[in-house]
């Protein structure tokens, strides 16, 4: 069945909603152009804020928004099929087709996966609010919890669950020997402080070699028990959407402006695309790289759709917040926080830069409404969204 709209305006269609795609489309909207959001559920995550609503200092409420909340634009509960360059269409699964004049593809990543026996059965994930939630149900009847992963999400899960629940044994597990292994050396060392204070066990330079119910056997022969949660990385999913566009890394490549070559009104945003900065270099799936090339990628489509001309886009990364809770450990271009007093600055500016996102999204309103509290709560009101087990 095709799809109909009085409205004649230009129209913008963004596949997606989560950073890139939110962004993308408050961006788009702000232009005058006609915009519509396909997307699984219509739900925008908050995802930095995943492991704090896991261990149970945020609500589960904090965990999502529906995207329609955030930014005032039509989203549409459907998953992408097919899209139809030629035909400047996209087909969703219930056979509605959409037509647009430019389209941004904003579908993310996947967990990236693990080579290691028993993960996929018996470990945990923390990537998105559905895991989130389910795994919030799970610790409330777990005494242990082992997180595999020291880069920023099993760093951050073991910090907030060890606060928040000081009765609950924690152990984080590293292969390398170091946590946060992509920044500098001195905020791994700093970290590791700051949790081993909070009395999480960190166990770094031993790899896992299979995990069981309930129990992680590492390479040097030891095990830990407790609740396991494969904290790894993320992979593109560049899906069938895009199936012949060229890859970098498993991302899809995109010019200057962020169309994908040989499709002028086509762009790619956040984990899915391999992002460059202003000096060619190649960006992480991030949070901030998403919101800024979604940003782009949005004012892009728009000045497609009306026949203007794109200009490129200038992305760049600022630095990394690694919210601890009560603390953490941050890189503000040449500026290291974490030592000493400095260390309890870091929640402060992880709540400024998501007031700063709301803000951008819908203005101060929505940023008020969404914004979590400051303060810990254990108050279990009910889940809001699907719960669903994963491991």
């Amino acid at each position: 069945m095709a799809s109909r709209d009085p409205d004649d305006r230009p129209h913008v269609l963004v596949l997606g909603a989560g950073y890139a795609g939110a962004h993308a489309a408050s961006a788009a909207r702000a232009t005058g152009v006609r915009v519509t959001v396909v997307d699984p559920d219509g739900l925008h995550g908050f995802l930095p804020r995943l492991a704090a609503v896991a261990a149970g200092r945020l609500r589960a409420a904090d965990a999502h928004a529906p995207l329609d909340a955030l930014v005032d634009v039509p989203v549409l509960t459907g998953v992408a099929a097919h899209l139809d360059v030629a035909g400047r269409a996209v087909h969703l699964e219930d056979g509605t087709r959409l037509r647009y004049d430019a389209a941004v593809v904003t579908t993310g990543g996947a967990p990236a996966s693990a080579p290691v026996p028993g993960v996929d059965v018996h470990a945990w994930q923390l990537h998105t609010p559905a895991h989130a939630l389910a795994l919030r149900a799970e610790l409330r009847t777990s005494d242990r919890l082992v997180v595999v992963g020291g880069g920023a999400t099993g760093v951050q899960l073991a910090a907030e669950a060890a606060t928040v629940r000081p009765e609950l044994a924690v152990t984080l597990v590293e292969a390398r020997d170091r946590l946060l292994p992509t920044e500098p050396r001195h905020l791994g060392r700093w970290v590791t402080r700051l949790l081993e204070r909070a009395g999480v066990e960190v166990v770094r330079g031993t790899a896992v070699d299979a995990v069981e119910r309930d129990l992680v056997r590492l390479a040097d022969g030891t095990t830990r028990r407790g609740t396991v949660v494969w904290a790894g990385g993320w992979q593109a999913e560049p899906g069938r959407l895009l199936p012949g566009a060229a890859l970098e890394g498993g991302r899809v490549v995109v010019d200057a402006d962020l169309t994908v070559p040989g499709h002028p009104r086509v762009l790619a945003a956040g984990d899915l695309a391999a992002h460059r900065d202003v000096l060619g270099r190649s960006l992480a799936m991030s949070a901030q790289t998403a919101l800024q090339a979604g940003a782009h990628a949005g004012r892009t489509a728009a000045a497609i759709a009306t026949g203007d001309r794109p200009g490129p886009a200038r992305l760049f990364e600022l630095g990394r917040v690694v919210d601890l809770g009560a603390n953490g450990v941050a890189r503000i271009g040449p500026l290291s926080i974490g030592l000493g007093p400095s260390a309890r600055l870091v929640p402060w500016l992880h709540r400024a830069i998501d007031l700063r996102h709301l803000v951008k999204l819908g203005g101060p309103v929505v940023a008020l409404r969404h914004t979590p509290s400051l303060w810990p709560t254990s108050t279990d009101e009910p889940e809001y969204g699907p719960l669903r087990a994963i491991g």
